[in-house]
């Protein structure tokens, strides 16, 4: 009902006993018999002034709320259903809010509330369609990007989604568009039947997780329709949250100029067959009449002599040629370019791991090899899998070591190794997905020449094969502008616990191996932390698989000679988080372990600074790398970290980067382990022993 009914309807109530009080007294006064004249009007007076009043009252009250409510109410109405319409940052506006105030300031408070939620909706709205700009003009640059084709469709084929390699290898610009059919521009067949092998793969079932990624991809051959490309394609199914295909992604690369290769070598290889038969004829034949004629006279001699030596030139002219053009045609699918031994290792890892449960650990110092990564990738998987069939193991270790001329890929295990003939067995496999159904021998002869199995005076096994050193490997750094680091800080700063582990052999211990960037040197005056780069070494192997390595924002500005160091500039520390921030992630990562660094004192200096703000406490076991390689090498001039490598013949690319200097260092202290168990240091200890000896000796000699 509305507002201006029921309120009269409340004040009829109200004033009704001015009404009814009248009419009882009229009955009442009647009750007491015959009035006379004078009574009578007396009681009909006071009657009628009831009713006026009475009616008065309604009259009064009407207007009041009439003015003071009902039109305030009206009006907050309105304001309401304006706000819910539009919502707006205002007070509500209304006359005469009086009687009503507290209800207009709830819905001003309401409207104010509904505005901002609005607001902050579409905020959040524009956040994200920024975002998805962003993201899709970061995927765009990537797809630009790739050198492979690549397209996506959906579940009618239809093409959504394809970048400008697609187009350029497919060489069909005007059949390659959105909305097209993919069978314009591909042949059908090959990608149903890819489509029909994925559909019957084996799904996961509710509640144990997603698809593998083995049954998600499909390789396979196609053409373009008009036969004039052949690519090689990879694809991968498109799936929903119901585990239902909604499309697919084909990607793709021309493999014309690799069969054009294989051809060219079949026909180099015919060449061979046909044009070396003759001088081989002929020099077997001249061999055979000097072998078997005593009696030859010695100028029919010398004509045998000569007919050997002539067909030898042309056989060794023959076979520099083909030498020559055989390197030219390998340029193509056998190409050689700079690969990092780390990524070659969790790649194996990736694939013997997933498919067969082998664990590989990369240890050693990752080192730059010249390789085609894909071909030598599947040679040493293979040779994994076997080594695991042969050995009963399933976890090896794998790592570079540099040598004068090549640097070894090197497989280890504990037991015997692999004999001569079983390792012969396993070469001439072919291996699948290589081109041209490649062996490994053939790999490995490509790579360098051989692979031999060997063993150890501590009861480990090892695969070792031959790979070439990289062309062009990372620079390293240098620091002539830079004065080294400080030496020495007072080691009460950072003294350890270590009454607990004093009897614990070294090589048994857990090490975290770390080195810090930082502005300058001086971290009491104000400078501040950069970086910090670590790596794990676990009985006595280099874990370059477990390392951590973060930017530090310092809050401050960098010395240009300090970044002409390490490199590091106040664009890639922007928006990095703070000190108290990574010191907690750095600290997690240490856990348990001892601490190792080269001048540890100085990192030290600069972790206690900021222990109490990032509210961590680095109590850890402590060993100075420096200390204690005085200590081993008292012969050297150079007892920096550059000095002591090159002494010990190791290789420190990407100096002067934290996690560069980190991983040098670890694998100095890797060679420190075995001179100091030569040396009969071999607790944790007598380690600290040393430590606390030299660096007495330091301190007094720099008194003097």
């Amino acid at each position: 009902m509305q507002l201006r009914v029921v309120i009269p309807l409340i004040l009829f109530v109200v004033a009704l006993p001015g009404f009814v009080l009248p009419a009882y007294l009229l009955r009442s006064i009647s009750r007491l018999g015959e009035l006379t004249p004078d009574q009578a009007a007396s009681a009909n007076g006071v009657i009628a002034i009831g009713f006026t009043l009475g009616m008065v009252a309604v009259l009064v009250g009407w207007l009041f709320l009439l003015r003071y409510l009902v039109v305030p109410l009206a009006g907050l109405q309105r304001e309401a259903r304006a706000m819910m319409l539009t919502p707006q940052d205002r007070d509500v506006d209304i006359a005469r809010p009086q009687l009503v105030e507290g209800l207009a300031g709830s819905i001003g408070a309401l409207g104010r509330a509904l505005f901002k939620s609005k607001s902050e909706i579409g905020e959040a709205i524009s956040q994200a369609t920024r975002t998805a700009d962003q993201q899709r003009s970061q995927l765009e640059t990537i797809l630009l990007d790739l050198t492979e084709g690549v397209i996506v469709c959906n579940r009618d084929h239809r093409i959504i989604l394809y970048n400008d390699a697609a187009q350029r290898i497919l060489q069909m610009r005007e059949l390659t568009g959105l909305g097209r059919t993919v069978f314009g521009v591909l042949t059908r067949e090959p990608i149903l039947h890819a489509l029909d092998a994925l559909a019957r793969r084996p799904t996961a079932r509710a509640g144990e997780g997603a698809d593998d990624d083995a049954t998600m991809i499909r390789r396979f051959m196609a053409s373009t329709v008009d036969l004039g490309t052949l690519v090689e394609t990879r694809m991968r199914l498109v799936v929903d949250q119901s585990g239902e295909m909604s499309g697919y992604v084909l990607s793709f690369q021309d493999i014309g100029s690799e069969v054009e290769s294989l051809s060219a070598r079949d026909a180099l290889l015919r060449e061979f067959m046909v044009e070396w038969r003759r001088p081989l004829a002929n020099l077997t034949a001249a061999a055979e009449m000097l072998t078997i004629s005593d009696a030859m006279e010695p100028a029919e001699r010398h004509a045998f002599q000569d007919i050997i030596v002539k067909e030898l030139d042309t056989i060794n002219a023959r076979f520099v040629d083909a030498s020559r053009r055989y390197d030219r045609l390998d340029v193509g699918p056998w190409a050689l370019t700079d690969v990092r031994s780390l990524d070659l290792i969790r790649a194996v890892e990736k694939h013997v791991g997933d498919a067969h449960g082998i664990a590989i650990t990369p240890v050693g110092l990752p080192v730059w090899v010249r390789a085609d990564s894909h071909a030598l990738m599947l040679a040493l998987e293979y040779l994994v899998r076997k080594l695991s069939e042969a050995t009963g193991h399933k976890s090896f270790d794998a790592g570079v070591t540099r040598g004068e001329t090549y640097a070894y890929f090197e497989i280890s295990w504990p037991g015997a190794p692999v004999s001569a003939d079983v390792l012969e067995s396993w070469l001439d496999a072919s291996l699948e997905g290589a081109i041209a159904s490649r062996t490994p021998r053939q790999i490995i002869e490509r790579h360098g020449g051989e692979v031999w199995s060997t063993s150890g005076d501590d009861g480990i096994a090892m695969l070792r094969i031959p790979l070439r050193p990289a062309e062009n490997p990372q620079p390293e750094m240098k620091s002539a502008s830079f004065a080294p680091r400080p030496e020495y800080y007072d080691f009460d700063l950072f003294k350890a616990t270590h009454g607990n582990i004093a009897s614990t052999p070294l090589r048994a211990l857990r090490y975290v191996v770390f080195d810090t960037e930082t502005t300058g040197l001086r971290p009491s005056d104000g400078d501040e932390l950069l970086s910090i780069g670590a790596v794990q070494v676990v009985n006595g192997r280099l874990l370059t698989s477990e390392t951590f390595e973060r930017l530090i924002d310092p809050c401050r500005d960098i010395p240009e000679i300090s970044t002409k160091i390490h490199g590091i500039t106040a664009d890639m520390v922007k928006g990095k988080p703070p000190a108290r921030i990574v010191l907690p992630q750095f600290r997690r990562f240490v856990g348990d372990a001892v601490l190792v660094a080269y001048n540890i004192s100085f990192d030290m200096k600069f972790l206690s600074l900021k222990q109490e703000e990032a509210g961590v406490n680095f109590d850890n076991p402590v060993l100075d790398a420096l200390l204690l390689s005085i200590y081993l090498h008292p012969e050297l001039p150079d007892h920096s970290l550059n000095g002591v490598a090159d002494f010990l013949g190791i290789d420190i690319s990407g100096r002067h980067t934290a996690l560069g200097d980190a991983l040098a260092t670890a694998a100095l202290w890797v060679r420190l382990l075995d001179v100091m168990e030569d040396r009969g240091i071999k607790t944790f200890g007598e380690a600290v022993t040393i430590s606390d000896r030299m660096l007495k000796e330091r301190r007094l000699g720099d008194k003097f």
